[in-house]
């Protein structure tokens, strides 16, 4: 993930009037980050009733120890939240610039900024609400790199234990980054990105300090075809990441700062990656006529 803003990691809108699905036209990381290591996690069945949490590691999937006081999961006194990030669908400008303008207060978006390592600046241009949902496109706004995106750092503070959640849809355009995450910077970052290379998969990566431990989770779907839900469960002694109500991946093996000492923020982006890995590669903006263009809704919060 990433945060402009005066922070510093790794990581990330015109609107299509004719597909309101999804504004992605023509369809058919950081130091130390070594992605391509870890073992691919599959999308685990539906748990059946008395499943325990260690349960559904298969065979040659990475292993995770997880504490011995579940179920006890501690509640954030945090009163919970929920941003649409939508705005009116009526033909009233007004209404909209309105409404867009009210969003768009709730969120610190950050312009010019970015890690040098980026081909990415955050340009506030590339940042649009709309009907469908807030949209961020990859272009080239930025006066100092060759690309531009953008952020969403929402306003919202104490943020603490709980489920944290929002509608993605990524592309299918290498070098392309789309995340959602949870930052206390140089400290922890909890994420959730989709990468265009391979957009049928998403990854999980909690940082510590510069340390990463990314985990790429085989998703059974094109996460650049259309809406779906991820989420982020965070608790004092574990993490848990959901996608469509469904439990995919869980550790409790990477110390995470405590919430009521350190502020944690909530963010969205859309950045290009600089290096031709198997992580995200290479970004090129694209010859054949797709759009660029993250998009999010419904992002959520409850204790």
């Amino acid at each position: 993930a990433t945060m402009g803003n005066n922070h510093s990691s790794n990581r990330r809108h015109g609107h299509d009037n004719n597909n309101h699905k999804n504004p992605n036209s023509t369809m058919n990381q950081s130091e130390n980050l070594d992605p391509f290591a870890q073992q691919q996690q599959p999308l685990p069945p539906p748990p059946q009733q008395g499943q325990n949490r260690n349960q559904g590691q298969g065979q040659g999937q990475q292993q995770t120890t997880f504490s011995n006081n579940y179920p006890p999961q501690p509640k954030s006194d945090r009163a919970s939240f929920f941003e649409s990030l939508t705005t009116p669908s009526s033909d009233d400008d007004a209404d909209h610039v309105s409404s867009a303008s009210a969003l768009a207060a709730k969120f610190i978006i950050p312009h010019e900024k970015g890690p040098d390592r980026w081909s990415s600046n955050y340009i506030r241009d590339s940042v649009v609400f709309t009907p469908e949902g807030a949209q961020i496109s990859i272009g080239t706004l930025s006066s100092v790199k060759p690309y531009s995106g953008g952020e969403l750092i929402s306003r919202e503070t104490g943020l603490s234990y709980g489920m944290y959640s929002c509608d993605m849809i990524s592309t299918n355009v290498k070098g392309h980054v789309t995340a959602f995450f949870l930052i206390a910077n140089g400290i922890n970052e909890i994420d959730i990105e989709l990468t265009g290379r391979v957009s049928t998969v998403c990854w999980v990566n909690v940082w510590k300090g510069k340390e990463q431990h990314p985990v790429k989770i085989d998703l059974g779907f094109d996460a650049a075809q259309d809406w779906h839900t991820y989420a982020i469960e965070w608790r004092r002694d574990f993490i848990a990441w959901y996608v469509d109500g469904r439990k995919v991946y869980e550790r409790s093996d990477v110390e995470v700062a405590d919430p009521t000492t350190t502020e944690f923020k909530l963010a969205m982006n859309s950045w290009t990656h600089n290096n031709e890995d198997q992580w995200a590669g290479k970004f090129e903006m694209p010859t054949d006529g797709r759009k660029v263009v993250s998009c999010f809704r419904n992002m959520s919060y409850t204790p």
